[in-house]
């Protein structure tokens, strides 16, 4: 089991054939269980927007990874339960990125993210994998 956060889930969904997007793909392909916060999904449309709007990735392509973003098998979980954890860590990550620690943690597994920043928070007991994003 893994928490994989928005920038892995975007890797996978635009760029399948670089080592972030291939990396959460056999994981989900071989069954493992991925799971994140609910905020996932907000989190992907605003970034796979930002792309469109940059003009680096299409209106179509986005539409269609959007589709696909909402049938992927993540086991997404409320995150009310988390925001007092991911309050707790506020001096060093934002709040959305707290929730992601904070699901690792209360999961003891693994977060997958191509996000550096988020490697030894200080206060955190979350273990952090990172995957180099493809640009």
């Amino acid at each position: 089991m893994i928490v994989a956060d928005a920038s892995v889930v975007v890797e996978m969904l635009l760029n399948r054939d670089q080592r972030a997007g291939v990396a959460l793909g056999v994981r989900i392909e071989s069954g493992e269980e991925v799971c994140a916060p609910h905020l996932l999904d907000a989190e992907v449309g605003q970034a796979l927007r930002r792309l469109a709007l940059q003009r680096r990735t299409t209106a179509s392509r986005t539409r269609s990874s959007l589709g696909h973003l909402v049938n992927l098998p993540i086991r997404r979980y409320p995150h009310g339960w988390l925001l007092p954890r991911a309050f707790e860590l506020r001096d060093n990550v934002t709040i959305y990125d707290g929730l992601y620690l904070a699901l690792a943690e209360a999961l003891d597994v693994p977060l997958l993210t191509c996000d550096s920043a988020l490697t030894g928070v200080p206060g955190c007991g979350a273990m952090v994998e990172i995957l180099p994003a493809s640009g």
